[in-house]
């Protein structure tokens, strides 16, 4: 079987189609799209670079069109969305902990970031956000 040949523009165009960037939004945006939107992604990266709005917000509505900031906020209050150190800090679907359970459950996989003389020598301020997590429940990275 020989191997099928794209173009570029048809490269160029898959590419786009698969990050949700080749058409414009067919509809106005509804709370729903949010997590779905970074579901088709895989992930959203939560970037800090604030220029004219954080990055995240501007992803969004450069696949989504206009739609209120405070939806993204919203979908990971109610649990749709998790935040996770994937290959950066990032906005992952909840419906994905599963596959990225086995990494949390060994984080010495993770590479240099995670080495047991880092984790022995931090043990306070582990214990201190394990202890912060069990008194007030789930948190996002801000708050630290």
């Amino acid at each position: 079987m020989s191997l099928p040949h794209l173009s570029l523009a048809d490269a160029r165009n898959l590419h786009l189609a698969a990050q949700g960037l080749l058409n414009k939004p067919r509809r106005r945006a509804s709370l729903e799209d949010i997590p779905a939107t970074i579901s088709r992604m895989s992930l959203l990266q939560i970037d800090t670079i604030n220029i004219v709005a954080r990055s995240p917000y501007l992803v969004l509505f450069s696949r989504l069109g206009n739609y209120p900031a405070q939806w993204l906020d919203e979908s990971l209050a109610r649990g749709e969305l998790m935040e996770y150190w994937a290959h950066e800090a990032c906005f992952m679907p909840r419906s994905d902990f599963r596959l990225i359970r086995h990494r949390m459950l060994a984080p010495e996989k993770m590479g240099w970031k995670y080495k047991d003389a880092w984790m022995q020598e931090h043990a306070a301020e582990i214990a201190q956000l394990i202890q912060h997590i069990h008194d007030k429940g789930a948190s996002t990275f801000s708050r630290f």
